[in-house]
């Protein structure tokens, strides 16, 4: 027989004035128990909207049974995120005081709340929970755009204000109401970013004219972003359904981002299990016959709730508004949570992807000179019998430790695997306007592999000096990743010559799958390893001291090798092996609290990049020394309603030198990802502007992410733009607003992204159509003007467990670019006007 409690509804108790003189900052939150005490910790379903916390504790009155007394002077202006799930009371209450600044204490079946500073007695909230350093903090269920705690920064959950650099987040609700699928889907909306493609399903991503290189996972060992060709060739595009949401750091982040240029580094924050049930389930259907499932389930398994497990399963099955291109996308991740000690989590896990891609391309052409071609924008210059076939997998264990109540210590391992095999077809060639002869079709076999491990270990705590209390961290990781490369000669019938204004007229017969190797990229591995450090010194109440370092090792070994037909005997064409010496990076960084919400901070930030493919003569030529980058940033950062809005102003001063130019000493020889001969470390580029930043909740169900950029480049060497793909301003926004009153099961919201001009110029090859053999360069520049995409979005909560959400994406249809390449390829039009229907359901 089931016995259900009954609840009553919320009273107000008044209390005298004298009482409320003395005590006007103390919440009572009395418990409808009854004549026995064991109520209190039975579960019960909380469904609580992010709002004003004075709100959603009437809410948690209603759905609990709690009695509830307060004073207003403690809620007033205080928001509270969502709290969702089927879980005890004081759980829901933790949840919706996470961010109040409030502490509270049990007393005879009584909840007393007080500030922070009232009572030492008071309980701290979340005592008991092992929180691993780099693992961020969840934002499933809370319903906000910003989080209350980053590590992307810190290796430690610390909060955004608290950051000297700057740092965006792109939440799972922020993922949700955009229906995203992957690591591309939201940097598009992250501020500050640009997003160029590598290749038909891979993206290159800007930050201050700088390529992002780097990538953690739940702040972890760095791996190799692997999205630009020749990167490991690990043609990896990580998948949003294994991750909680998205940190993006912008500017140098070598201290824990090892190598790379000073763009930044993204963190990904996995899915962890629930220690209560739930079920997701999802199903879309767009434009272009782009459909998509997704199943998520999670809670506790066995042992009274110490072992947690969690199950996603995704597929896709998709075309594009390009001819002959379809994509088919399974995926499983799966995780497992142990309490194995007091004090001590274990997490296993790991992910398996199948990948199937038909009609790879490389882009549109241009005229030879730069002009556009003027295209239709579903013309995609490849064939239907070229795919990719390829798998994606990682394995991941973590153990969290807590030494005591103040030390922590996380020990991490990642390994992932990426392989697969290619049939290429795709044009290369810009289109001479004379002539109407140039774009021919090029495409061979070729195979990849990719592996990467990685292993992080740190200790992190806090501990008392003069009186205050300061913050230390120290640890250690280790990369290592080891990839092959191969390729065939061209598939027959290469080289023929294509009439881009009507490909169908010109068309490649499927040839035959090759399988004699001539090209071997083998050994192509990269170990890099370090030591790293970081004290918060708590100098006075308003001021914060960062301090950090990291010593770090690198090595890379790539030969490369081709097969000569008529001799049958492979030759080796490049052979580099660069060993840094042990390099120290520093970083340092200043925060003063101007009171409660509002801080200053100033930061200074170095990494260095190896130049492997880049030879000093004379030859054969050695390693020239790798390029430094250092960031200098300085800014005002606000934390508004009690953390549920943040915002930033940043000024930031980009240099990096030791870039190599040619060496006009030496001939020049080019070997396609390998060492080439011969170059001069005398390149200077300067990066400056300005980063404006807002996110989270505006006003009560009005949710916003918005940022401004404003970025200034240059080489120095001649004055010229660097970076000319980067925009001079850059503006993201998006908004939701959930309607109010009988309306409230209606979510509406928009956005744009807004840019300036985007210029590209350079030399493209002129290639011999019999051979392929370059016979000529030829200069090309182009100027695309700024434009603007609008998107839409509405969702209708149906009941308790479903909703229906429409995504219209390019609303106005705008012709443009997304990505502006050389004339010979990669010119991507952007998406036009689109549409995504989701049903989803959730069940606690």
């Amino acid at each position: 027989m089931k016995v259900e409690q009954k609840r009553r509804a919320p009273r107000v108790l008044k209390n005298s004035l004298a009482t409320w003189r003395t005590s006007a900052s103390i919440i009572v939150l009395g418990l409808a128990l009854g004549a026995s005490g064991g109520v209190y910790a039975q579960s019960v379903a909380v469904n609580i909207p992010a709002q004003s916390l004075e709100k959603a504790l009437i809410d948690l009155g209603n759905q609990t049974g709690l009695q509830i007394l307060y004073g207003p002077d403690l809620v007033t202006g205080k928001k509270a995120p969502a709290v969702v799930g089927t879980m005890e009371p004081q759980q829901a209450l933790e949840q919706l005081l996470r961010n109040a600044g409030l502490r509270y204490r049990i007393e005879d079946n009584t909840v007393l709340l007080t500030n922070e500073a009232a009572s030492n007695s008071a309980l701290e909230l979340d005592t008991t929970t092992i929180q691993g350093q780099g693992m961020g903090q969840m934002t499933e269920n809370t319903g906000s755009y910003t989080p209350s705690l980053t590590s992307v920064g810190s290796k430690t959950p610390t909060s955004l204000r608290q950051t000297p650099q700057s740092v965006s987040v792109i939440t799972h609700q922020v993922i949700q109401d955009k229906g995203m699928v992957d690591l591309t889907d939201a940097m598009k909306i992250a501020p500050g970013i640009t997003v160029q493609n590598s290749t038909d399903r891979l993206s290159t991503y800007f930050s201050r004219g700088f390529a992002i290189e780097n990538i953690q996972i739940d702040g972890a060992a760095p791996m190799a972003l692997g999205t630009t060709a020749g990167s490991f060739y690990s043609n990896k595009n990580y998948n949003l359904v294994e991750f909680d949401h998205v940190e993006v750091l912008r500017g140098a982040s070598g201290l824990f981002g090892g190598t790379g240029d000073p763009g930044g580094i993204i963190n990904l924050v996995r899915k962890r299990p629930l220690d209560t049930y739930q079920l997701k389930v999802e199903a879309s259907a767009g434009s272009w016959d782009n459909y998509r499932t997704q199943l998520d389930v999670t809670g506790p398994m066995a042992f009274d709730g110490k072992l947690r497990g969690r199950l996603v399963t995704a597929y896709t099955d998709r075309q594009y508004f390009l001819d002959e291109r379809s994509t088919e996308l399974p995926t499983i991740y799966g995780v497992l949570e142990a309490d194995v000690l007091p004090g001590t989590r274990l997490t296993v896990g790991g992910r398996y992807e199948r990948i199937h891609e038909n009609g790879s391309g490389t882009g549109l052409p241009r005229f030879s000179t730069g002009g556009d071609l003027g295209l239709p924008r579903h013309t995609n210059l490849s064939q239907s019998w070229a795919y990719q076939d390829g798998r994606s997998q990682e394995l991941f264990a973590k153990i969290d430790h807590e030494l005591s109540d103040r030390w922590k210590v996380n020990l991490s391992y990642t390994q992932t695997q990426d392989v697969g095999m290619k049939k290429g077809s795709f044009s290369v060639g810009a289109l001479n306007p004379v002539t109407g002869l140039g774009p021919m079709w090029l495409g061979s076999n070729s195979r990849y592999r990719s592996d990467q491990q990685l292993w992080d270990v740190n200790v992190a705590g806090k501990f008392d000096l003069l009186g205050r209390e300061h913050e230390f961290l120290m640890g250690a990781d280790h990369q290592r990743i080891t990839s092959r490369w191969q390729g065939t000669p061209q598939l027959a019938g290469a080289f023929g010559a294509i009439d881009v204004y009507d490909p169908k007229s010109t068309p490649w017969i499927e040839p035959p799958i090759r399988k004699d190797w001539v090209s071997d990229y083998d050994p192509n591995s990269q170990v890099q390893y370090g030591l790293y450090s970081t004290l918060r010194m708590h100098v006075a109440d308003p001021l914060h001291l960062i301090v950090g370092a990291r010593v770090q090792r690198y090595k890379f070994d790539q030969v490369y090798r081709e097969f000569d037909g008529s001799t049958g005997a492979w030759s080796v064409a490049s052979d580099v092996s660069v060993r840094e010496p042990t390099k120290v990076v520093p970083y340092g960084g200043v925060v003063y609290d101007l009171n409660e919400e509002w801080s200053a901070y100033a930061s200074y930030s170095e990494i260095f990049k190896p130049q492997q493919s880049n030879l000093q003569g004379p030859l054969p030529g050695s390693p020239v020394e790798a390029m430094t980058g250092e960031t200098y940033e300085t800014g005002i950062k606000g934390e508004l309603f009690g953390g549920a809005l943040n915002t930033s102003i940043a000024l930031y001063y980009t240099k990096r030198e030791n870039q190599a130019v040619e060496d006009p000493a030496y001939p020049l020889t080019s070997v396609l990802f390998g060492g080439n001969c011969c170059y001069l470390t005398q390149g200077k580029v300067v990066s400056k502007g300005i980063d404006l930043e807002v996110s989270g909740e505006v006003l009560p169900d009005w949710s916003v992410i918005a940022g401004y950029t404003y970025n200034n480049n240059r080489n120095r060497n001649n004055g010229d733009v660097f970076s000319g793909v980067t925009p001079k301003h850059l503006f993201k926004l998006w908004s939701t607003y959930r309607l109010p009153g009988d309306f409230n099961d209606l979510k509406i919201g928009g956005g744009v992204n807004l840019q300036s001009a985007n210029y590209v110029n350079g030399s493209a090859s002129v290639l011999d159509p019999a051979t392929g053999a370059v016979v000529g360069n030829e200069r090309y520049e182009y100027r695309q003007a700024g434009y603007a995409v609008w998107n839409a979005m509405a969702e209708y909560r149906l009941d308790d467990h479903w909703s229906v959400l429409y995504n219209l994406n390019n609303a106005f249809d705008k012709k443009y670019y997304s990505t502006v390449g050389s004339s010979a390829l990669g010119n991507w039009y952007g998406d036009p006007r689109n549409h995504m229907l989701t049903l989803r359901g959730t069940f606690w």
